[in-house]
Formats: structure tokens, C-alpha cells, sequence
């Protein structure tokens, strides 16, 4: 395991974001893969294309603004370990996290091949209860990842919450579809 971590490292250190992309892209499946199966009970009419939306977005979209986010928060010019800590945190979830979830409820509604106007109805239905949520999970989780983990495992770091979490996202993302096929089927009967 600890020559695991070291090629892990090294490889971050050397292509930091092909390596969190990567991460990112087997994690955020991992968390689909458990909204779908064990949440959601989907057995084999698992949505192998809802799971690679998500793969497109947690690998190619979420982890290199992350990357890119973390290292501009480490150049802040705030002394002192706490109120640095303290800064990052709060720049992370009250200016960052609602860029993110913006861009999720967007990039995930066109991903399926509705318009901007659905993608709006989305982030207006979804947005607050999602970001709330957030909230709940990450501010306390931040000031921990921020203020005792190295930078170059931040990411990996969130990502490993980012299972539970993005299990929670596939399903908010879900749940219009759910509502709509329901519907339908209701139409059909």
C-alpha cells in the first residue's frame, strides 16, 4: 500500500492534474454506480450513459477548476495557518462551491440533450436543497482537508468524500427524470 501512495504522489507531482482527473473520474463513477445500485436498486438496467456523464464531468470538467482552484487558494497572502485556513474554507464554499454546483446542474442537464431552459429549471429546482447540503458536509470538512492536508492530496482527499457525495448529486440530478418517466408511464397505462 505505501508503494501505492508513493507512485500515487509522485505521479500528482509530476502531472497533477492528469492524476486528479483521473481520481476523480473513477470516483465520481464509483458514486453513480452506488446512487444507481445500491440506493437506487437499478441491478442490470444500470444507465451505463448517466455514469459516463458523470465520469465527463468529475474527470474532465470538476478536477482540473478544482486543481487549478486549490493552488490559487494556497497563494493567498494570509499569514498564520488558521485565518489562511479560515479564508480558503470560506472562499471555497461560498464563492467556489456554488460556481461548481451552477456548472453541475448545467453541464449535466445539456449532457443529456435538453436545452439551457431545462438546464435553468434544474439549477432553480435543485440548487438551494444541494447547496445546503453542501454546506453541511464541507465547510467542516474543508477546514479540516485545508488546514492538516498536504496540497497535493486535497483533491484525492475530497475526492474520497466525494463518493457519498457524489452519490447524493446523481440522485438530485436524477430525480426530474424520475418525476418525468413516472409521468410518462402514467400516459402510457
Amino acid at each position: 500500500m505505501a508503494g501505492l501512495l508513493g507512485a500515487y504522489s509522485s505521479f500528482l507531482s509530476r502531472r497533477p492534474v492528469i492524476g486528479g482527473m483521473a481520481s476523480s473520474a473513477v470516483l465520481f463513477a464509483t458514486g453513480d454506480v452506488v446512487a444507481q445500485q445500491l440506493i437506487e436498486k437499478k441491478g442490470k438496467d444500470h444507465d451505463f450513459v448517466r455514469t459516463a456523464r458523470i465520469v465527463v464531468w468529475g474527470g474532465g470538467i470538476f478536477a482540473p477548476a478544482v486543481t487549478v482552484w486549490f493552488r490559487t487558494l494556497e497563494r493567498l497572502p494570509i499569514k498564520g495557518k488558521w485565518p489562511a485556513t479560515f479564508a480558503r474554507v470560506g472562499l471555497d464554499q461560498f464563492v467556489f462551491a456554488p460556481i461548481v454546483l451552477t456548472g453541475f446542474f448545467h453541464a449535466m442537464t445539456l449532457m443529456e440533450g435538453k436545452s439551457l431552459a431545462d438546464a435553468r429549471a434544474k439549477w432553480k429546482e435543485a440548487f438551494v436543497p444541494t447547496l445546503k447540503a453542501n454546506w453541511m458536509l464541507f465547510v467542516p470538512f474543508q477546514t479540516l482537508n485545508m488546514g492538516f492536508i498536504p496540497l497535493q492530496y486535497r483533491l484525492l482527499a475530497i475526492n474520497g468524500v466525494n463518493i457519498p457525495w457524489n452519490a447524493f448529486l446523481s440522485l438530485q440530478n436524477a430525480k426530474p427524470k424520475q418525476v418525468e418517466k413516472a409521468e410518462n408511464d402514467l400516459k402510457q397505462a
